[in-house]
């Protein structure tokens, strides 16, 4: 019973770090971004909606000296021969965090 529950957990390990290598918003959007913005601070990156051909990849921030909170959502490209590429920003909002 207990080479059940080994290989279950590898079996979920395996997926889950393959959704995680596959997934351009863990690491592409956040090293996308630092390179644009390297000031700054990242907060939070998630992909929200995709497909095997696009992903919107939502990313929030602070900028230097701000309690605002600014969000935005990048989509990328996936063209089957490069992998996935930035296309371009499709939404930006702001929260203001300060109490």
């Amino acid at each position: 019973m207990l080479k059940y529950y080994l290989l279950g957990f590898t079996v979920v390990g395996i997926a889950l770090f393959y959704a995680y290598v596959a997934d351009p918003c863990n690491k592409l959007v956040r090293m996308e971004f630092a390179e644009r913005h390297p000031e700054y601070q990242i907060i939070d990156s998630d992909a929200y909606q995709g497909s095997r051909e696009t992903v919107r990849c939502r990313i929030s921030y602070r900028k230097p000296d701000s309690d605002e909170v600014h969000r935005q959502v990048w989509l990328y490209v996936n063209d089957g021969k490069e992998g996935w590429r930035f296309s371009k920003v499709v939404a930006a909002k702001t929260d203001d965090e300060t109490p």
